[in-house]
């Protein structure tokens, strides 16, 4: 199918035309999907965190242990932010 310049698509003329609205199976599954993330990414992450924790404190690196529990603390925290936004807006 070759489109021409002058031909039209609806869909992009009405800005509001994507605005669908998810099924309710298709929220549940995708919320779960980022508050599983963001709990595997926590735990994991504190894991192998507190598996280095010797080697982290001896190395000259200017992010320390505080530094890099706060950016998996962020990081888990904003997939599960993500999961509930997605299943309730």
């Amino acid at each position: 199918m070759v489109f021409k310049k002058e031909d039209k698509f609806p869909e992009f003329e009405n800005p509001r035309a994507f605005d669908k609205e998810d099924c309710l199976s298709c929220r549940i599954l995708g919320s779960t999907a980022f508050v599983a993330l963001g709990g595997y990414t926590y735990f994991s992450g504190m894991q192998q965190l507190r598996a280095q924790q010797k080697a982290i404190e001896l190395s000259r690196s200017k992010y320390k242990y505080g530094s890099r529990q706060l950016g998996i603390l962020s990081l888990s925290a904003t997939l599960v932010g993500l999961g509930v936004y997605r299943m309730f807006i």
